[in-house]
């Protein structure tokens, strides 16, 4: 059975380790105590680790236990608004954890990276000056760090208690770029099973419906007909993951993101 370790089980982290719990060894980490004793209770075996982001923590260095892992998954969150200095020491922290760690490697970032450019963009968009720098630099420092990592870019985290008419939004005819979180987790488990490595894919829904497309929908209200242009739009494109990985989306449709039931946790 391989070893998957999770550094950073939170929303997403907890969902990734109950899709693979059953067919995979795991090793999670936690930034409480008491989170770590919910993670035990579940099943898992936890650790309650706090990464920085005030200094390099050199005691944290080469983590016995991760290295017997066959792949980890990086779930600690990093945001455009926080202090890049804060950000680099919470990942430089991450990597003296993980240590000199030669099997795959998966980074969880955002399409937040790219610009707010009515244009369709996939991961061929390089320009750096447009990219947003906060997310740019987490990125190449765990690049440089792990050459191999897989670096997925996820659109707008929804599922279970994730429901977009619950939400206040702006510019309802803006479309949407969402993901389904059991989506990113059947990718995850293929990835891994294909050793894929060195790659960085969008991991978003095929469809782009308007936010006000989605809310009436599931607000069960009838749509009229859409004014929006959905051929100007900001539209983030997981093609190439779809064709490199033989991917089908399971949710393809944000509108109907609650349709089906899933175990919320």
């Amino acid at each position: 059975m391989k070893k998957i370790g999770i550094i950073g089980c939170g929303w997403l982290g907890i969902r990734i380790s109950k899709h693979l719990q059953s067919g995979y060894k795991l090793y999670t980490t936690t930034t409480s105590e008491e989170k770590k004793s919910e993670l035990i209770a579940m099943g898992l075996d936890s650790v309650a680790i706090q990464f920085s982001d005030d200094e390099v923590t050199e005691e944290l260095k080469n983590n016995e236990t991760i290295q017997e892992m066959d792949a980890l998954i990086i779930t600690v969150p990093f945001s455009k608004r926080t202090p890049v200095n804060q950000l680099k020491n919470r990942f430089e922290n991450i990597s003296l954890f993980i240590g000199e760690f030669k099997k795959p490697v998966f980074l969880m970032s955002s399409i937040g990276i790219y610009p707010q450019m009515n244009i369709s963009m996939d991961e061929s968009y390089t320009i750096e000056e447009h990219l947003e720098p906060t997310l740019l630099s987490i990125e190449k420092l765990m690049k440089f760090n792990y050459p191999k990592i897989n670096i997925l870019r996820l659109g707008g985290l929804m599922g279970d208690n994730r429901v977009f008419s619950n939400y206040t939004i702006s510019d309802p005819d803006q479309a949407v770029n969402h993901v389904h979180y059991e989506d990113i987790c059947l990718i995850i488990e293929k990835m891994i099973n294909m050793n894929i490595t060195s790659k960085t894919y969008n991991v978003v829904a095929p469809e782009h419906p308007t936010k006000q497309e989605v809310i009436n929908y599931q607000k069960n209200i009838p749509a009229g007909a859409s004014s929006a242009d959905k051929k100007s739009q900001r539209i983030i494109s997981s093609k190439n993951l779809e064709s490199d990985l033989g991917y089908v989306y399971k949710n393809p449709d944000p509108k109907k993101f609650n349709d089906r039931k899933f175990n919320v946790l």
